[in-house]
């Protein structure tokens, strides 16, 4: 302290601070971050309180070798200083607060937020400045393989005041490339800009993948400030879209987003043109939880459900195209329809029509075809209405006759029968169905043979019937074989 410090009702403090070593606050800090470096700056603040105003003064600080280390994810994200210079000042009824800051290899960041007349109309001022930012600084929080690509630049203008800010300018990215397992497309270098005009802002911007792209476009208002609109809409052509190891499909989207403080709503429509979906094992969604589940915590006291902060409403069609295919427990099939899907405060909602025009089914000695598939969907998505028809191949079935497997009902209780054309008994059907041809077909003892076909084709047609219903996510299907 160069001098004494009057603390009076009025008085002078003139403070420095000589080579501060921030290793000194690892102690106030979460075990997460590191920081090393050491701080230089000074102090001179003035005041007297039998006058109105606040009081006077200016600090600033400089940084000399500043590393700050914060463990993303379980690594490390390094993040070092060339130049850290902060300043703050209020004189003459304005207050102000300066930074420069040089990132080593990396870009700067600089500007000065001024708020005038703090204790009234506190009017905003200044500017924001970011030159030449690469987002490969996140690369370190990457596993192996993965990387990000960017460039980020802003000029932004402030002005308004603290209850309506005001922003003019522009912030641009480019050459955005982002490669990574959690994305589901091959993403190529795009751009994104914002154009800031007061209270109000635009966005144009290009996802660039290497099968198709995406056109971004978006504005938002924020005249009154607790009553903010953003709006996005993304239109695309044939985006290949990748989900390993189960899923590839090409999605041509035409979506808006709205956001505003009590409501974020998702409309349009998305086309799925092309689909390859194979299916080597039940995915846990086809799971289902029980209703009457409760979650208890460490003290087995109930943990209340949280839900979202902001209420979501969507209401998309989607459209599944000739070209959509599923492969799944020995199922091969081709599927067409069309979807809507609603949420709402009353929860999600699927309504619509999946069909299935054609399909073969081989599995435990049987070649089944698919001859009419249908899953009406109307209110909840896990409880749709099924009609699906399986026969086995006529080529492979004698005296013309037609044999087969039929589910119908709801998901929640489907029922499965044999069928057959023309009709005759159940015993005679599933010797079709099992081994093509009927009971009398060179078997001398019909009597074995009928109990021997109903418990090979309850165990056989059970499972059949029950992958099929796994591949759709449909839990237990039985076959019935009264008759």
């Amino acid at each position: 302290m160069p001098e004494t410090i009057d603390a009076g009702a009025s008085g002078r403090a003139r403070v420095n601070l000589n080579r501060f070593d921030l290793a000194m606050l690892k102690p106030f800090m979460p075990e997460a971050t590191q920081a090393s470096g050491v701080f230089t700056g000074n102090a001179d603040v003035s005041w007297d309180t039998t006058k109105e105003g606040l009081p006077q003064g200016k600090v600033t600080l400089s940084g000399r070798n500043v590393k700050v280390t914060q463990v993303v994810n379980d690594a490390p994200l390094p993040v070092a200083f060339d130049t850290l210079n902060l300043s703050a000042d209020l004189h003459n009824n304005r207050a102000e607060l300066g930074w420069l800051i040089r990132l080593t290899n990396n870009g700067q960041l600089d500007g000065q937020v001024q708020v005038t007349d703090p204790q009234g109309r506190r009017n905003l001022g200044g500017n924001v400045n970011i030159s030449n930012f690469s987002l490969a600084m996140i690369n370190p929080i990457f596993a192996r393989g993965e990387k990000a690509e960017g460039r980020l630049n802003t000029r932004l203008r402030l002005g308004g005041n603290v209850k309506s800010p005001q922003l003019f300018g522009q912030m641009q990215l480019s050459g955005v490339d982002i490669d990574g397992n959690f994305m589901p497309f091959d993403m190529q270098p795009s751009q994104l800009a914002m154009n800031f005009n007061g209270t109000r802002s635009t966005l144009q911007g290009t996802v660039n993948t290497r099968q198709g792209q995406i056109a971004l476009s978006g504005n938002a208002d924020w005249t009154q400030i607790d009553n903010w609109r953003a709006q996005i809409a993304a239109k695309g052509s044939r985006v290949r879209i990748t989900v390993p190891p189960m899923v590839r499909l090409d999605v041509s989207p035409d979506v808006v987003f709205t956001a505003t403080p009590s409501l974020f709503n998702l409309d349009g429509k998305v086309d799925v043109p092309w689909a390859r979906i194979v299916v080597n094992e039940v995915p846990e969604s086809a799971v289902g939880v029980s209703s009457d589940e409760v979650m208890l915590d460490k003290n087995l006291k109930p943990i209340k459900q949280q839900s979202a902060s902001i209420p979501i409403n969507s209401n998309l069609t989607i459209h599944v195209g000739n070209n959509v295919r599923l492969e799944a427990f020995g199922l091969k099939a081709r599927l067409t329809g069309d979807l809507k899907v609603a949420q709402d405060k009353q929860g999600l909602g699927l309504n619509g029509q999946i069909n299935i025009p054609d399909g073969r089914f081989h599995a435990y000695g049987q070649d089944l075809i698919v001859r009419k598939g249908e899953l009406l969907f109307s209110g909840p998505p896990d409880q749709p209405l099924l009609n699906i028809e399986a026969i086995r191949n006529p080529d492979a079935t004698e005296d013309d006759v037609i044999a087969g497997v039929r589910v119908t009902g709801s998901a929640d209780q489907p029922k499965a029968e044999i069928f057959s054309d023309p009709v005759m008994s159940q015993q005679e059907a599933l010797s079709y169905l099992l081994r093509g041809q009927g009971l009398s077909s060179g078997q001398s003892d019909s009597a074995a043979m009928t109990s021997m076909l109903i418990g090979m084709g309850v165990a056989q047609s059970g499972q059949v019937v029950g992958k099929i219903g796994e591949t759709f996510g449909v839990s237990n299907l039985a076959l019935d074989t009264e008759g």
